[in-house]
């Protein structure tokens, strides 16, 4: 056991400096104080300009240890005339639990506010568990909300054993670890369908060893975790590309096929709108109807 737990701490003190999580303690809060929790640790969605309803908004969510400025050279690319920017930020040790209900508590308010009738979603790494986790909820509870894509970057879908390692050995080891362990609870509610959201898988890998681990990897997620068999099932599309696992978010590659695949995207949005606003409308008929039906029955 003594050699297993220094192993298991080796294993921490490299992965910690690799995926940038801390390693201070780092502890979800009573149910009752998360809100304020994460509103005091800067957590919430931003728009980096004004609302615009003609735009379709494209929201940014960071990885473990990461920030919205990860996302720069995307951000450098997108077209402004076509969508907007916005970003997700999150204390990345809470549990994902946690990250995925604060990401659809935030996209709530805001849906109340503007009405937004497409979102895209585009996640890096962790981020990708954690806007899974929000669709799987929205789903649930709202028939979907607004989101209409979700692309997901090296995200790793199956865990990752030196997570685990860390939360069974590490005193106070941040939730997230926990959920990143191999068939955590999280991570096996991920594996639920996310009807009428297609879902594009980016995965990266490397041509040089890893110190992490010998299978194929970006260097920090095995290509077993980052597309796992029901993951590719359930895709629409999963791409591949020579890329480490923070190179992925500003390969040239990457960034042409995000484009345009946003663009597509876009352009369907755009071609089924007439049918939407078509269905809405006969509903408001029938709604009006059934009113006008009752009235005369009183």
């Amino acid at each position: 056991m003594p050699l297993a737990r220094s192993a298991a701490l080796f294993a921490v003190w490299i992965l910690v400096p690799l995926l940038g999580c801390s390693a201070a303690p780092l502890r979800d809060p009573e149910p009752e104080t998360t809100d304020a929790a994460l509103v005091r640790s800067g957590s919430g969605i931003q728009m980096l300009e004004p609302y615009d309803p003609k735009r379709i908004p494209v929201l940014f969510v960071h990885g473990i240890g990461g920030t919205p400025e990860d996302f720069r050279a995307m951000l450098d690319g997108l077209d402004r005339a076509r969508f907007q920017a916005w970003v997700f930020r999150y204390p990345t040790g809470l549990s994902l639990g946690t990250a995925s209900r604060a990401l659809h508590a935030a996209l709530a308010e805001l849906q109340r506010e503007h009405r937004v009738e497409a979102l895209f979603i585009v996640a890096h790494s962790m981020g990708g568990l954690v806007s899974r986790g929000y669709l799987v909820d929205a789903l649930r509870d709202e028939g979907g909300g607004p989101a209409r894509l979700l692309v997901t970057l090296s995200s790793p879908w199956e865990g990752n054993e030196w997570a685990q390692a860390g939360a069974r050995f590490m005193p106070g080891a941040p939730g997230v670890w926990t959920d990143l362990s191999p068939a955590s609870d999280f991570l096996v509610a991920l594996r639920r369908p996310v009807p009428r959201v297609p879902h594009y898988v980016f995965y990266g890998y490397r041509r040089v060893p890893s110190l992490l681990t010998p299978e194929s990897s970006d260097g920090a997620i095995t290509l077993a975790s980052q597309i796992p068999a029901w993951i590719q099932e359930q895709a629409e599309r999963c791409w591949g590309f020579d890329a480490d696992h923070a190179g992925v978010l500003s390969h040239r590659a990457v960034l042409e096929q995000l484009n345009a695949l946003l663009a597509a995207e876009a352009d369907r949005q755009l071609a089924l709108r007439p049918l939407v606003d078509d269905a809405l409308r006969l509903a408001d008929r029938a709604l009006d109807g059934a009113d006008r039906h009752e009235a005369h029955v009183r």
